[in-house]
């Protein structure tokens, strides 16, 4: 998260005792402008550091002043006299990458809305970080040069100025921290990779459990927008289980979740992945070799070895899809256009019957589910186009053994990356999938971290 912070506080009038003659600083203003890098995980406690990065900042005072009487013995004689001496429209500008300011916040929660509770603020400078603009100086000769000496106290000592002020900067962080919050009540919409897919989430129950943060119930509503039928399907958690370890923030997910969502996403006709042949295992190894063409697939000396193919992957049958927690058996018969490249745009070429068959067990990392592919059975039925074979007369010389197995052999061990989607949480704050686990009774634990 990179968010925006900006603040403009006024402090009230100062005053301060330099060569016992009092200063006076009067319409005290500090302006800050940053942005809050993401926030890391106190493992200790549920507190958020936020840092900034960026930091800008301007202090003005209309006056630095000296009024005041003082009393000198001249000759034996005790005079007064009235010492007047004044600085107007200061400006100090801080100086770029000289300054921190960073806060320490905590979740608050109430009902179901969940806000921030600031527990610490700290603004600070380095010696010499301001430089001074504009300011304009009259008055007893010496004491304008006292007032220009407080003044730069300012820039070479922040906890002089800070600390005097620093509960009412906190009061003024808090203050714009409440102006974010996170209504649980209200749907949140989560972004996935397809667009033919749409996941909202919705809570109906939250509750606050002290210490160990709150407990939100709720679904998750996944509309398969190509589907061909309007089934409805509820899946259910299994049962009610404690929280193993309260400092992690989780997500429980239905065991037949994946499966479910899975098949639904694979249904037939209602998808379509267009891959080249780069990134199709076994195929790059047909084109790399000439040799391997003349025996296998003449075809494609018609081209070069750097000449990329497109296939349109589909099916007319829904995938089935059978296992639980993290390890799956998938069956399909899947089709495949295949389209060569000529000139500057791409003509059918042949396509393809492809029942497949294998195990697939997931892991997750980086927020990303990694599907492999393990110990993978396919067959191969090649259809030739032929829109293709009437305009270019091709070689119809295919050994559909031999390119099968060295796809089996690519896809063996295969692994497929899909980004999981965040939860969000407030603008610019999401909770990201860490990793998963099974509960003793079979459902998803998806820990979360920010």
């Amino acid at each position: 998260m990179n968010k925006e912070f900006q603040g403009n506080w006024q402090f009230p009038d100062q005053e301060v005792m330099a060569q016992a003659v009092p200063v006076k600083f009067k319409n005290i203003t500090m302006k800050v402008k940053t942005f809050l890098e993401k926030p890391s995980l106190d493992p200790n406690a549920t507190v958020l550091q936020l840092s900034s990065k960026k930091l800008e900042a301007e202090i003005q005072m209309s006056e630095v002043s000296v009024d005041t009487i003082v009393e000198r013995e001249v000759s034996g004689v005790i005079g007064r006299f009235r010492i007047q001496a004044s600085c107007k429209n200061v400006l100090l500008s801080l100086n770029p990458g000289q300054g921190n300011f960073s806060m320490m916040i905590s979740p608050s929660l109430e009902n179901s809305t969940a806000g921030t509770q600031l527990q610490s603020v700290n603004i600070s400078w380095l010696p010499g970080s301001w430089t001074a603009q504009g300011m304009q100086c009259e008055g007893a000769q010496g004491f304008e040069t006292v007032i220009r000496d407080e003044i730069n106290k300012i820039a070479n000592d922040s906890a002089r100025f800070v600390e005097p002020q620093k509960e009412l900067i906190k009061k003024y962080v808090q203050d714009y921290l409440g102006g974010y919050q996170f209504d649980f009540s209200q749907s949140r919409q989560l972004v996935v990779a397809r667009p033919d897919i749409k996941v909202t989430m919705k809570v109906d129950e939250f509750k606050d459990v002290a210490n160990q943060g709150a407990l939100v119930k709720g679904r998750l509503i996944i509309d398969f927008l190509q589907a061909a039928d309007s089934e409805v399907k509820v899946l259910n958690l299994s049962q009610e289980e404690a929280f193993a370890d309260a400092t992690v923030a989780s997500l429980r997910l239905p065991k037949d979740f994946i499966k479910e969502v899975v098949s639904h996403a694979y249904s037939a006709n209602s998808w379509l992945h267009k891959v080249t042949s780069d990134n199709l295992p076994g195929f790059s190894n047909v084109m790399a070799s000439r040799f391997a063409q003349w025996f296998v697939w003449p075809e494609l000396m018609s081209y070069s070895r750097y000449d990329k193919f497109l296939f349109s992957v589909f099916s007319s049958k829904d995938v089935t899809v059978d296992g639980s927690g993290m390890s799956y058996q998938v069956k399909g018969t899947f089709l495949s256009k295949m389209q060569a490249p000529k000139g500057s745009q791409y003509v059918p070429f042949m396509n393809f019957a492809i029942p497949l068959t294998s195990k697939v067990t997931l892991k997750v990392e980086n927020s990303k589910a990694q599907a492999t592919f393990v110990n993978p059975t396919m067959g191969l039925t090649p259809y030739w186009e032929p829109s293709y074979l009437s305009r270019y007369g091709a070689n119809r010389k295919f050994k559909a053994s031999t390119i099968r197995d060295k796809i089996v052999g690519g896809l063996w061990g295969k692994t497929v990356s899909v980004a999981i989607p965040d939860i969000p949480l407030t603008e610019g704050l999401s909770l990201k999938v860490k990793k998963v686990l099974s509960s003793s009774s079979q459902d998803l634990v998806l820990e979360l971290n920010l």
